[in-house]
């Protein structure tokens, strides 16, 4: 019987260690372990670690929009990780690419895999930009 080889779980904090490499120990770790996965045995990254992923670059390390979506597309674009939702991923960067917010957009992405049908919201922007059905009152 073959036995499939394990899948590693990679937690937010390994991949800004390895992106920013602002850590003497931590990084060279993070980024040997991200070098380390191969197609058998790839890491997996689940949205929610991208959304904290974003957030923290954007509002911690102050990257720009562009450069943070930059780093996500270049991690849904590797072939040695896996998303828990890989087509949501690649639908959540173009919807940002396009004005919406990155964890808005993911949360769309996540809706329409299970035929959600209207998304509500307080949020002016994200009903604009994603066309969810504004709650007013």
């Amino acid at each position: 019987m073959l036995i499939p080889n394990a899948m590693t779980g990679i937690d937010t904090n390994v991949i800004l260690r390895a992106a920013l490499d602002d850590d003497p120990v931590q990084s060279p770790l993070a980024q040997e372990l991200l070098e380390s996965l191969t197609l058998e045995a790839p890491g997996f990254v689940t949205m929610v670690s991208l959304a904290e992923l974003f957030w923290i670059v954007r509002r911690r390390e102050g990257f720009d929009k562009t450069t943070a979506l930059a780093l996500i597309r270049r991690l849904a674009e590797s072939d040695v990780l896996e998303f828990d939702d890989g087509e949501g991923v690649v639908l959540a960067l173009e919807a940002a690419a396009d004005g919406a917010d990155f964890a808005d957009a993911l949360i769309d992405s996540t809706q329409v895999q299970f035929g959600v049908t209207e998304t509500v919201t307080f949020d002016r922007r994200a009903a604009q930009r994603l066309g969810w059905r504004l709650l007013e009152g």
